[in-house]
């Protein structure tokens, strides 16, 4: 009778919830003799809890009720002789519970045979209740716990693996890194069964070259206690057992506990660094998940995050620019769609950098992607209210406004001057940046593509780049029709046999006093394979338009001076002038095209006059100012053409590398009849006899013209009075005339 022993006291109380064990015998002796047996008994911490049923029937009515009994001892007589193995067929058959374990008693030895009942029945034990002393009873009550906690396990990981099954693929779906974290989070918490505070934390990009800066693994979701650390760096988590047991887990790629919780590493092939941090201990997660369930989990988490931070890192290839962090073009179109489906009147502005080659070519390509970061820094500050900011590409940038409001264009001009104001510093250089933009408008009931409106906005811009007069432009459909005729222009330029021919008239230019021959003016001319003769100025703007300006202009170099140096007949006094295009002088090569085509013909740059408009000192361009101060030094002459219909003032004349200006033949050829057109020449002629530039008055067709120039000390002559543009066998009767006539001093 040890069995009757009482238990020794156990002071101390469990929190965790006790084993239930059921009691099924039809003898109540039996009950408090085994309540007494079991009195103060605790396995792995936690209490036993005895049920009692004094039949099979009201044993049923218990296991209804109760779905957690982990032990029944049942007694196999009770209202019958096989009431016992009844009530373990119905347990085991129709209530399915294969988990309570099951230790059959009797009271008469030998009524069933013992191998059969177990071979029939799955029960942990059969005995005679003789048999069952105190430590007995507790032994096979223990190993049956034992055999429960087994089976449970492995049906809690079953329906662990079940549910992670189910709901796995839809985590993985989840194409960007935020959503996947929430969702990872969302079910570790519903596999613990309870609220827990945790973080899934890591990169949000794949690593350059696969070097992993612990400053940029960041807090990519977060619950509980750590709601408000989403987007944080883990550095930044203020305390500092979890920062060190996240950075312990990353570093060693294993589990790191502590005593705030657990880290568990997120494993990738593809520097994709990561941790799950649950605020629980290690040994309490695997007891309510399971620790093969726990890293199953783990594996297939870090393995949906490389995945995901791929696709991440696909997108961002896509949609974000590597050099600015702006959006790319296709991000910006994105951004674009959204916003036209809800009605909104939207503005797009392209801008571009002025000068920007200049600036590379100054500071390197590195240095440049310095700038260009900044400068779409500045506009993301300055526009923080745009829908999107992209870099379109090379110095190209497109930013999406609401129209309307403070979006009126004049406004967004104001607001880019005075963001470039200041310059941008890279170092000890500082660098100054003017921005051309171009606009383009939708209003909110209007129906248009992004691709067109950015269309609209590029034509603007380059009608900016075309003219030069303003920094900025605003679309009209009638730029979209020039761009087309430049465009078809172009085309004319780039044929195959049928092509445009290239050839060259001269305009002589004759000294104002004396009216000898001074100089002949090249002039590039266009003709079609039918014969027809195109327009000199559209055919010039369209190759400006089409970059084929820089190839034209060496063919002129080329056939102008071979021709020029052909003319025998002329003096070596008399010299040649040829026009720069301003998109032609921003080309690197065209010193070598000049010096090259002057080798061949065997020409004296001495001997060359270089024509540009005032428009191309509206910068104050470098690049233009090198050129024209490298033209002198090797002994040729510059002067502006057209002068007084540009930008440049009469006291700026100063300061500019060239030798003489021609008035425009707007003034010459209303001078006569217009006083205002005859003040303005001689107060042209007054500054510059004092800045001792040469003068020579274009459009001269008249005697009356050719006087009043005269009269006022003008340098040289060139118009209709004297010659129109000629051929080169023309050219040569107009010199022999001159020389016959005596008219040719020079």
């Amino acid at each position: 009778m040890d069995f009757l022993v009482p238990s020794e006291p156990r002071p101390e109380r469990s929190d965790k919830s006790p084993w239930k064990i059921l009691i099924v015998d039809d003898d109540p002796d039996v009950h408090e003799v085994t309540r007494i047996a079991v009195a103060g008994c605790i396995f792995e911490d936690r209490p036993f809890e005895l049920l009692h049923a004094l039949s099979a029937e009201e044993a049923r009515r218990i296991f209804v009720e109760e779905d957690d009994i982990a032990v029944a001892l049942v007694d196999v007589v009770m209202e019958d002789d096989t009431a016992g193995l009844g009530l373990v067929s119905w347990i085991r058959s129709e209530l399915d519970n294969q988990f309570t374990r099951l230790i059959l008693r009797t009271g008469q030895p030998g009524y069933a045979p013992q191998t059969d009942v177990i071979m029939k029945f799955d029960i942990d034990g059969y005995a005679e209740k003789a048999e069952l002393s105190r430590t007995k009873l507790i032994t096979a009550l223990v190993t049956a716990l034992r055999g429960y906690k087994l089976v449970m396990s492995l049906e809690t990981n079953r329906q662990k693996l079940k549910q992670l099954n189910m709901h796995f693929a839809a985590i993985v779906e989840k194409n960007a890194l935020g959503d996947f974290a929430s969702a990872v989070l969302t079910e570790i918490t519903q596999l613990i069964g309870q609220p827990v505070g945790c973080f899934l934390c890591g990169l949000d990009a794949l690593p350059d070259y696969g070097v992993v800066d612990k400053s940029n693994v960041r807090v990519l979701a977060a619950l509980g206690e750590f709601a408000d650390k989403t987007d944080l760096p883990v550095d930044m988590l203020g305390d500092d057992a979890i920062r060190l047991s996240v950075h312990a887990c990353i570093e060693s790629l294993s589990a790191s506990s502590s005593p705030r919780g657990v880290a568990l590493p997120l494993v990738t092939r593809n520097g994709m660094t990561g941790a799950l941090f649950l605020a629980m201990p290690e040994a309490e997660l695997e007891e309510r998940v399971g620790s093969e369930v726990v890293q199953l989990f783990i594996a297939n988490v870090a393995l949906g995050y490389e995945k995901t931070g791929l696709l991440e890192h696909i997108r961002n290839l896509a949609y974000v620019d590597r050099t600015t962090g702006l959006s790319t073009f296709s991000g910006f179109l994105e951004t674009f769609q959204r916003h036209v489906g809800k009605h909104t009147p939207l503005l797009v502005v392209h801008s571009d950098i002025q000068r920007f080659r200049v600036i590379v070519d100054g500071i390197g390509d590195e240095k440049a992607g310095a700038v260009l970061k900044k400068t779409g820094h500045r506009l993301s500050q300055t526009f923080p209210d745009a829908l999107s900011i992209a870099r379109k590409e090379k110095d190209e940038f497109l930013i999406l406004l609401k129209g309307g409001g403070e979006n009126r264009i004049e406004d967004v001009v104001a607001r880019v001057e005075d963001a470039f104001h200041e310059p941008i510093s890279l170092g000890d250089t500082q660098i100054t940046l003017r921005m051309r933009l171009g606009f383009a408008a939708v209003d909110a009931d209007e129906e248009q593509e992004a691709e067109q409106l950015v269309r609209h906005a590029s034509i603007a811009l380059n009608d900016v780049r075309q003219k030069g007069l303003t920094n900025h432009a605003v679309f009209h459909p009638l730029m979209q029709e020039a761009a087309f005729e430049r465009l078809r222009l172009a085309s004319l330029l780039t044929g195959g046999a049928d092509k445009t021919e290239f050839f060259l008239h001269y305009q002589p230019i004759m000294h104002a006093q004396g009216e000898s021959i001074a100089s002949f003016e090249a002039l590039m001319r266009f003709r079609t394979p039918s014969g027809s003769l195109l327009n000199t100025a559209r055919m010039i703007e369209a190759a400006e338009a089409s970059g084929l300006i820089s190839e034209i202009g060496s063919w002129m170099f080329k056939a102008a001076f071979r021709e020029f140096s052909e003319m025998s007949a002329v003096s070596d006094e008399v010299r040649l002038n040829v026009n720069l295009s301003p998109q032609q002088v921003q080309a690197n090569r065209i010193y070598r095209d000049i010096e090259e085509a002057a080798t061949a013909a065997g020409l004296s740059l001495s001997r060359l006059v270089f024509e540009v408009t005032e428009g191309l000192f509206l910068n104050n361009d470098q690049v233009t100012l090198s050129l024209l101060t490298w033209l002198r030094a090797k002994g040729a002459k510059v002067v502006i053409d057209d002068f007084g219909t540009g930008y440049s003032s009469l006291s700026y004349l100063r300061k500019l590398p060239v030798d003489g200006i021609k008035i425009d033949r707007s003034f010459i050829m209303n001078m006569d009849q217009d006083s205002d057109a005859l003040a303005v020449i001689k107060s042209i002629v007054a500054v510059a006899q004092a800045l001792d530039l040469s003068i020579t008055a274009e459009g001269v067709e008249t005697d009356v013209q050719r006087k009043l120039m005269q009269d006022l000390q003008c340098d040289y002559l060139q118009g209709f009075f004297y010659s129109k543009p000629l051929n080169s066998t023309d050219l040569a009767t107009f010199v022999r005339k001159a020389v016959a006539s005596e008219a040719a001093a020079g």
